[in-house]
């Protein structure tokens, strides 16, 4: 199950997480998603970890770490409403979210335009600029048996150093959704780009 939203922001709030060489627009677009993969061929996992065996099966060398925490979505409450959050470290909310679904989607376009992911390994010392920093273009295919539209709302409790992109100010949504039974497919090219 995955469950998504899209936001703006105002630059002056992420741009030291974002390399000088990328432009920024004033209101750049932001995406929070909560996603529980349920199984895959590596085995049970959600994207903010509570099982460490998964943290060493590996897709960082295509940009996408994982965080290690606990990730939750409610979706029987005997109501419409689906609610998840993700504590990090546990029994520390980052952030919590709502979702009432609005309208099915019938279906999804295929992705088609690659998209640049960073890859950020750092070097031991703090302190010190990453040891590898590089744009990988990737494309995530996603294949789901219901998606909804609708109306959601995340909220960060607190601020977070640990995490600096909890806490920002949303300045406007963009939209939000929920997917069931999917599935998805990581591709790349096979090149780089130094940043």
């Amino acid at each position: 199950m995955m469950l998504g939203y899209t936001y703006r922001v105002a630059a002056s709030l992420v741009r030291h997480l974002v390399p000088n060489m990328l432009e920024l627009e004033d209101e750049p677009l932001m995406s929070t998603i909560v996603l529980d993969y349920g199984m895959s061929s590596v085995g049970a996992l959600i994207l903010i970890l509570d099982n460490e065996a998964t943290i060493f099966a590996g897709r960082e060398q295509y940009g996408f770490p994982k965080v290690f925490g606990k990730a939750d979505i409610q979706t029987t409450n005997g109501t419409r409403l689906v609610l998840a959050n993700a504590q990090r470290p546990a029994e520390r909310t980052l952030f919590e979210c709502e979702f009432i679904p609005d309208h099915r989607i019938p279906s999804l376009r295929a992705a088609d335009k690659w998209r640049p992911n960073l890859r950020s390994i750092p070097q031991p010392c703090v302190g010190t600029s990453p040891a590898i920093q590089e744009l990988i273009p990737t494309i995530m295919d996603w294949k789901f048996r219901e998606i909804w539209a609708g109306h959601g709302q995340i909220t960060f409790p607190r601020r977070s150093a640990f995490d600096p992109w909890c806490g920002l100010d949303i300045l406007q949504y963009e939209g939000s959704f929920l997917a069931r039974s999917l599935t998805g497919e990581l591709r790349c090219r096979g090149e780089s780009s130094k940043v």
